[in-house]
């Protein structure tokens, strides 16, 4: 596995991780409005990496 590939596949898994710990804050009942809204957009920037990354895992795949 090329090291690309390998580090891609990491902060895929890094992403996921994160994306589901900031779900699991949001289900919490001590919430400021800066911490529920900072949360939510974590998620969407995370969410939106992943699909970054999987298009470029789907890219990869096809050149191979």
């Amino acid at each position: 596995m090329n090291k690309e590939l390998k580090n891609l596949i990491e902060a895929k898994k890094q992403w996921e991780s994160d994306i589901i710990m900031y779900k699991e804050f949001l289900k919490g009942e001590a919430k400021t409005y800066e911490g529920k809204h900072g949360a939510k957009e974590y998620i969407s920037m995370a969410e939106n990496r992943l699909q970054d990354i999987n298009q470029k895992l789907k890219k990869m795949k096809y050149q191979s």
